[in-house]
């Protein structure tokens, strides 16, 4: 009988132009949504690949004009021979993270966090506080990518193909007469909501690697293979749930305007309020630190540092009036910003361990209450399958943070020393290579919430098929 009724189903949605028109909708909004995630990272591409031609021709640029005085030592060096002048003025090195294949699918935390920072010889707080200015609206509302489709429109068009599947049969006067020919009202409602997601679900599947395509992700490696087959795996487990929400709210015997308006409400509270509820007790319990503190602190912290430099500098150059306005006092101006720059990094370090701290925390808020919402459960483990997530932007920030300190520590000890720059010294300069994490880490964050998805979906559908025994039929 189950199957009778499937197939039966299945002739009349053929002929369904409302289903039609939701599954053509689904496909736009998916495809246009690839494209959308595809143009931001080639954006960001071209962004990374400019800054590094500019620092390519910038450090190739004082190369040649200190390999000229190397070749004709005649007069004083350029000041472009002093470590100082090149670490901590006029060099540095953009350090990019470099993004997975898939991450156009989920752009995640890709539109708040930056992609890169310019590391200077100078402490790090420098340039990890120095941010461009973005728009606050689309920071606000967030991209529009495969996974924005996936997380918020999927569930309202399951919902407007599903909450009247019981309802619509009984109001028509018409589930007396299947219920008089032996059909299980369970069984009956089964098939509908079977043919409905199973038809979805390979339209999902089809959209899923249409959308890696478009990427330009390749199909043949094996790694790709199972993020994307993860990927599609915790989309079925969300559909599922969806599904087996309307199943159970279908079994509550209300009109079919009641069973719209709930599950609408329903999707509200998963989608919107719960989301925002998670954020508020997450920044409620360990809020950042304030921004105006630490600028205050920093700004106090370099005031002081500058006058005493300027009064060693004073003193130095009392001592030692030859060296007034020469090109010899470029070392000791520069062991006096460096001097500056320890009085200030000691101030900000707590304050910015602090800020750390608190995010910390507040990604672990986030993490246990994932499971209050299927929106959270879902979209926190795409972002991760995908590179998308706070860990993976953390991780960039600790390997960010390990090379500054090679970067400092190459152009601090020249300047310590008293050595000048020669042209070799360009082509030993530390260089950062992003190194992602092992794959496996963002595959084992998935297991939870497809195990949370896929027990809350069985929880919903045993509910329900204990309700449809005693389902009235009039």
């Amino acid at each position: 009988m189950f199957g009778i009724i499937f197939r039966q189903d299945l002739r009349v949605l053929s002929a369904n132009r409302t289903w039609w028109g939701i599954l053509g909708l689904l496909v736009v909004l998916t495809v246009f949504a690839a494209l959308n995630g595809n143009a931001r990272f080639e954006q960001m591409s071209a962004t990374a690949a400019k800054l590094n031609q500019d620092e390519a021709t910038t450090q190739a640029a004082l190369k040649n004009s200190v390999q000229r005085y190397d070749t004709n030592p005649v007069g004083d060096p350029p000041s472009v021979a002093s470590p100082g002048n090149v670490g901590l003025s006029i060099l540095g090195h953009y350090t990019v993270m470099a993004h997975d294949i898939l991450a156009p699918l989920s752009v995640g935390q890709s539109d708040v966090q930056p992609f890169y920072y310019r590391v200077t010889a100078h402490p790090s707080h420098t340039f990890l506080s120095a941010s461009e200015i973005q728009n606050p609206l689309a920071q606000m509302t967030g991209s529009f990518d495969v996974a924005f489709v996936m997380i918020f429109v999927l569930p309202i068009l399951i919902i407007a193909v599903s909450f009247d599947l019981m309802s619509r049969e009984k109001e028509g006067g018409m589930l007396g007469l299947i219920a008089a020919q032996g059909v299980a009202l369970r069984t009956f409602i089964l098939a509908k909501v079977a043919v409905r997601a199973i038809i979805l679900v390979l339209v999902l599947l089809a959209l899923v690697i249409l959308s890696a395509l478009l990427a330009s992700a390749d199909l043949t490696q094996p790694a790709i293979i199972e993020t994307l087959s993860l990927w599609y795996a915790v989309i079925v487990a969300y559909a599922f749930f969806w599904f087996a929400l309307a199943f159970l709210v279908n079994s509550m015997n209300w009109p079919s305007v009641t069973n719209g308006v709930v599950l609408a409400n329903l999707w509200l509270l998963f989608v919107v309020v719960l989301p925002s509820v998670v954020n508020v007790v997450a920044g409620t319990l360990y809020p950042a630190p304030s921004r105006v503190h630490l600028t205050t602190e920093m700004r106090e912290a370099t005031e002081l540092a500058d006058k005493e430099a300027a009064s060693s500098r004073e003193a130095y150059l009392f001592d030692h009036p030859e060296l007034a306005g020469a090109t010899g006092s470029l070392d000791g101006f520069y062991i006096q910003v460096m001097a500056t720059d320890a009085a200030v990094e000691k101030v900000v370090t707590p304050i910015m361990a602090e800020f750390a701290s608190q995010a910390n925390k507040r990604e672990g808020v986030v993490a246990l209450l994932q499971y209050s919402s299927p929106a959270i459960a879902a979209q926190q483990a795409l972002n991760a399958l995908v590179g998308t997530s706070n860990e993976r932007f953390s991780d960039f920030v600790d390997q960010v943070l390990k090379f500054h300190g090679d970067w400092r520590g190459f152009f601090t000890s020249k300047i310590i020393k008293g050595e000048r720059m020669k042209a070799v010294d360009f082509d030993v300069i530390p260089a950062f290579q992003y190194t992602a994490p092992d794959g496996s880490i963002a595959q084992a964050t998935t297991r939870g919430p497809l195990l949370f998805l896929g027990f809350i979906a069985l929880v919903l559908v045993g509910w329900a098929v204990r309700r449809y025994t005693r389902y009235p039929v009039v």
